[in-house]
C-alpha cells in the first residue's frame, strides 16, 4: 500500500491548533458542501507538536466540521517542517500611497533587517514593509494591516489570488504582488500561545506527498473516540484499496478549489 496512507489519523478536534484565521464567505460554502457531501473530501495537514497537533493546512474544514457538529476530524500527520513559507497575494487596487497609511506598517524603499512583506507594483517599483512594533506581536498586527488594506472594499472588491512566490508571475496595471515573511513553526505556535492569529492565506508549507480525495463519511467522525475513528478509518481505506480505487500520482497538480 502506498506509505502516506499510514500516515491518515482521526483525531479530536480539540486536539487541534490553528494558527490562521479563517473567511467567513469561504467557510459557509465549505461547511454546507460537506453537510451536504455527508464526507470529508480532504484531510487537513498536522504536524505533531507535543499531545497536540499544528495545523498547516485545512483551517477552513477545522471549523467547519466544528460547526457541523462533528468531534473527530480526518487528518494526515506529516513531519514538522522546519518553516512556512507563505504565498504570494496578487490583487487590484493597492498604491503606494495607500501602502503609506496602513497602522502598525511602515513602508520603505530598502529592504532593511526582516520586513514583514514585499510589495512589486507593476512596472517594476518595490517597497518593503516594516513593522511599526518590535517583537513577533508586531509583525503580526503590521500583517492584519495590511490585509485589511484589501479586504474591506479599498481594493474594489477584487478578489484576492494565491500565486507561487517562486513562478512567473505577470504583475497587470493596477496590479501588485505582495510576499510576506516566512515563520518557524516555533514562532507559530508562539502566536497562538499569545491570543492570536495570523490572517488567512498566508502560511504555505510544501509536503512530500499530499493525501486527497479521501471521503472518509462524516458519520464515523460525529461521535464516539478516537481509536473507534480509527478502526474505521484503517477498515475504509483497506476497501479502498481492494476496489483499485486509490491512485498514486507523481507529478504536480492543479487543484480546481
Amino acid at each position: 500500500m502506498i506509505p502516506s496512507l499510514d500516515d491518515l489519523r482521526v483525531v479530536p478536534l480539540e486536539c487541534l491548533i490553528l494558527h490562521e484565521a479563517h473567511d467567513a464567505r469561504r467557510l459557509a460554502g465549505l461547511r454546507e458542501r460537506i453537510a451536504a457531501e455527508g464526507v470529508q473530501r480532504n484531510p487537513v495537514i498536522v504536524a505533531p507538536h507535543e499531545t497536540n497537533y499544528l495545523v498547516l493546512d485545512g483551517a477552513h474544514r477545522v471549523h467547519a466540521m466544528r460547526e457541523i457538529g462533528c468531534r473527530l476530524i480526518l487528518v494526515q500527520v506529516v513531519e514538522p517542517p522546519l518553516a512556512a513559507e507563505s504565498w504570494g497575494h496578487l490583487i487590484h487596487g493597492v498604491e503606494i500611497p495607500k501602502l503609506r497609511n496602513v497602522d502598525s506598517a511602515v513602508v520603505s524603499d530598502e529592504a532593511g533587517d526582516s520586513p514583514v512583506a514585499t510589495v512589486q507594483m507593476a512596472g517594476g517599483a518595490t517597497v518593503y514593509i516594516g513593522a511599526r512594533e518590535t517583537g513577533l506581536g508586531g509583525v503580526v498586527r503590521a500583517l492584519w494591516s495590511m490585509q485589511e488594506l484589501y479586504s474591506n472594499g479599498d481594493s474594489n472588491g477584487d478578489v484576492v489570488r494565491r500565486v507561487d512566490p517562486d513562478g512567473p508571475v505577470e504583475i497587470g496595471e493596477g496590479e501588485a504582488l505582495i510576499h510576506y515573511r516566512t515563520f518557524t513553526v516555533e514562532e507559530l505556535v508562539e502566536i497562538v500561545r499569545c491570543g492570536t492569529v495570523l490572517p488567512a492565506g498566508i502560511t504555505r508549507f510544501r509536503l512530500r506527498e499530499r493525501v486527497l480525495g479521501v471521503r472518509f463519511p462524516l458519520e464515523h467522525m460525529r461521535d464516539g473516540d478516537a481509536e473507534a475513528g480509527n478502526k474505521e478509518l484503517r477498515r475504509f481505506v483497506e476497501e479502498q484499496w481492494k476496489q483499485n480505487r486509490i491512485r498514486y500520482y507523481g507529478e504536480p497538480v492543479v487543484l480546481f478549489e
